[in-house]
């Protein structure tokens, strides 16, 4: 882009309402065909929001390989009293512990979990099947327990609104999204500006050679999308929204909806760029894509920051073995000092 002044930081101001508009439940309802079959239970109650606030991961009792792992990541066989003890932490919530296992099973078996706002992706290496597909209720808490985007939604949820009263609690949602396999490929994130769109992105930050020549295709359906059903709708001017153009790209899903601010992944764009914009000069927006000449820069791993060996991962299913593993740990702790 040209003619931009990189000397001054744009500020952005993000309202209270502005991001609790992006809670699930409040625009599933208003574009519920164009989403992935959900459950939303709400309002939480206290005690659940204390058990994915824990430091430790407990899992129900007919998890039978639980693992608990404290605060400093340490391990250990529980006496037959600790045992019962920690035999069923679900309850003081009983009641939303059945919801869930009824959702579950009324979506076919197969859901992707997340609060307000945030989907756990980041956990998903704990999963044996490194997604964040669900198959039962113990797979939801493990995710969910695992996750920093999920205590960013309880702790964090408006530290950019900048305003008294900003941390005024609002509902907790736990929402079951039936499982959809998606190409990551085919996602796109949408920049939306003074109700506007200023610019698109793809959103797997990998190289996909035959993206370039459906440009086009994935222009026409976003254009479409946009104009007819998310621009009458919209609650916020300001907003991204995360969309889904699957084969034979006869439809498009919507994700996600996201605050139009700094804690949202700008991906191929700056923020600086996407604040510089002024949507009444835009007759076309940027949609960028991941080229050869750009792969090195922007080709990584995702969520690479949670990434575990894949020891861990294979102890996470084996209580015996995370507890060997705890017991290697320490040892090589104790050469190093």
């Amino acid at each position: 882009m040209t003619g931009q002044d990189y000397s001054v930081f744009e500020d952005l101001k993000v309202s209270k309402e502005e991001v609790v508009a992006c809670s699930y439940s409040n625009w599933y309802r208003k574009y519920r065909p164009y989403v992935a079959k959900s459950i939303v239970i709400k309002p939480l109650p206290d005690e659940f929001i204390e058990y994915l606030s824990s430091e430790s991961i407990r899992l129900p009792q007919e998890k039978r390989d639980e693992v608990v792992a404290d605060s400093d990541n340490e391990y250990s066989d529980w006496s037959d009293d600790e045992e019962e003890a920690q035999a069923n932490p679900t309850e003081n919530f009983s009641g939303l512990h059945e919801e869930i296992k009824n959702g579950i099973r009324q979506l076919g078996s197969k859901v992707c979990p997340k609060l307000n706002w945030s989907a756990p992706k980041d956990a998903k290496w704990i999963m044996a099947n490194n997604t964040t597909k669900c198959e039962d209720v113990s797979d939801v808490y493990l995710l969910l327990n695992a996750s920093d985007h999920i205590a960013h939604d309880i702790d964090d949820a408006f530290n950019e609104c900048g305003e008294p009263d900003c941390h005024t609690r609002i509902p907790y949602e736990l929402v079951l999204r039936q499982w959809m396999d998606m190409n990551p490929a085919l996602e796109f994130r949408v920049f939306i500006k003074n109700r506007i769109v200023v610019g698109v992105s793809q959103r797997d930050l990998n190289y996909y050679d035959y993206l370039d020549k459906l440009v086009p295709t994935f222009r026409q359906k976003i254009d479409e999308m946009f104009a007819e059903v998310i621009k009458p709708s919209l609650d916020n001017d300001n907003v991204i929204v995360d969309l889904y153009i699957p084969r034979p790209f006869d439809k498009v899903w919507i994700v996600d909806f996201n605050p139009f601010s700094r804690k949202t992944d700008s991906l191929l764009f700056t923020w600086h760029e996407l604040l510089q914009i002024n949507p009444k000069e835009i007759y076309q927006y940027e949609l960028r894509l991941i080229s050869e000449t750009n792969l090195g820069r922007f080709s990584k791993k995702e969520h690479s920051e949670n990434q575990v060996p894949i020891d861990v991962i294979d102890a996470s299913v084996n209580t015996d073995t995370m507890i060997e593993l705890a017991k290697k740990w320490q040892d090589l702790q104790e050469k190093g000092k």
